[in-house]
């Protein structure tokens, strides 16, 4: 979930990007607008709390001291129930479930509504490396096919990448949230594994410079101790992608293994890389 002031505003940037973004929706028992970007197992949402409800909207008002961004990665649940009572029983303290539930506009142009629903787990030491749970009792007004075909040729998102500070206590959290171990460690980089492959991986702001050079907004997160900087996306021609961002008036840079990828700055805050279907 990508925080912004503008909803409308930070969709036009993804529509230079090459995605199709849904039009604005609110959500009915919180208050918050959101406008939409749809893949096959997951989405992207750009949220605008104006308005929401305070215990909502207030944890994320931080944030904006980094501008806005990436602040906030939802784990999807087959059932709420279950996993809080799996993270209780780690010893985290998951708050209650909310109704998510908005109305959305359908392919055909008629309307519907969703019956999505969710659970926050926020830290305190880094609040913004904090996850949160989400189910969709009804899918088919979430994952529509007719809305996961972008200019760009995005399908998934494959990797979401935090920088933090505080690598020990962000290892301890994730671990008991993914009910696993890491896939990948190092003295400046953790990784894990979720079940569809994607990769939620922690960096140290010395090897997210490394990774990222010039595309990250910021060398570190002061003053807060992490943000999340990048997403990852599979794409079926990276020449065509390409192709696409700069026809959008968007500087291009070459990265490795293939990707490419455009600055945090030009991205609402965070940075876009797309790498080819058959990429590790």
């Amino acid at each position: 979930m990508h925080l912004v002031r503008d909803a409308d505003a930070a969709a036009a940037v993804y529509e230079r990007l090459g995605f199709h973004v849904r039009p604005l929706a609110e959500h009915k028992d919180i208050g918050s607008r959101n406008r939409v970007v749809h893949f096959g197992h997951t989405y992207l949402e750009f949220a605008d709390f104006e308005g929401a409800r305070e215990d909502v909207a207030g944890p994320y008002t931080d944030r904006f001291q980094l501008g806005e961004g990436l602040a906030h990665v939802s784990l999807t649940s087959d059932r709420l129930e279950d996993d809080r009572a799996r993270l209780e029983a780690v010893g985290m303290q998951p708050y209650p479930i909310l109704s998510a539930r908005r109305r959305i506009t359908l392919p055909d142009g008629s309307f519907g509504e969703t019956a999505s629903r969710c659970f926050y787990l926020w830290r305190e030491d880094n609040r913004y490396l904090s996850l949160f749970f989400s189910d969709h009792p009804k899918p088919d007004m979430i994952f529509i096919p007719e809305f996961v075909r972008h200019d760009n040729g995005a399908s998934e998102v494959s990797r979401c990448v935090y920088m933090s500070t505080t690598l020990a206590a962000d290892r301890d959290y994730f671990s008991r949230c993914f009910g696993s171990e890491p896939v990948e460690e190092a003295s400046e980089r953790i990784a894990w594994q979720g079940p569809r492959g994607d990769l939620t991986e922690v960096l140290s702001p010395a090897a997210a410079q490394v990774r990222y050079g010039d595309l990250l907004h910021l060398s570190t997160p002061e003053p807060l101790p992490g943000i999340g900087i990048a997403l990852h996306y599979r794409v079926a021609d990276i020449e065509r992608c390409r192709a696409v961002l700069e026809a959008g008036g968007l500087a291009v840079r070459k990265l490795d293994e293939g990707a490419i990828g455009v600055a945090a700055e030009d991205a609402v805050g965070c940075i876009a890389v797309f790498e080819s279907l058959d990429s590790k």
